[in-house]
């Protein structure tokens, strides 16, 4: 690849995208990179100001929690997004950054969603992303 690699990570504090910020420098190539470090606040329709404001905190406090995880060489915007599709808002943001590469993990931090499965988001991201798209699954740890 020539020029600079422009790389956005999905960060939703999951054990999946954290293993994702490890695997990172594989992708970078040179000290004009540059990673984007995106969370998106997931709205509703029946949300109050209170509740947007506190997910607005949380998002922050992952991003710094994201960014801590990061060498502090690489080139780093942290950005924090809302939308009603938290796909879309990555579709759109990759869209916006032209990026290169979108990092995710393969499930978010839903407890509920079968082990086995891509969540939802990941799996529309990845239908519908006009670049490569990176997917990781952290290995369930064996006895």
């Amino acid at each position: 690849m020539e020029g600079a690699m422009v790389v956005v990570v999905a960060y939703d504090g999951s054990e999946d995208v954290k293993e994702g910020i490890k695997h990172l420098s594989k992708f970078l190539e040179g000290k004009d990179d540059k990673v984007y470090l995106l969370y998106v606040v997931a709205l509703r329709e029946d949300m109050e100001k209170e509740e947007i404001s506190s997910l607005k905190e949380k998002g922050k406090k992952l991003l710094e929690e994201g960014k801590s995880l990061l060498p502090e060489s690489i080139s780093l915007e942290t950005v924090l997004l809302e939308d009603y599709s938290v796909a879309e808002a990555i579709l759109n943001y990759v869209n916006k950054v032209s990026a290169d590469l979108l990092i995710m993990g393969a499930r978010g931090t839903r407890p509920d969603v079968i082990r086995y499965t891509l969540g939802s988001t990941a799996g529309k991201v990845v239908a519908f992303s006009p670049c490569s798209v990176y997917i990781v699954r952290k290995r369930a740890k064996t006895e």
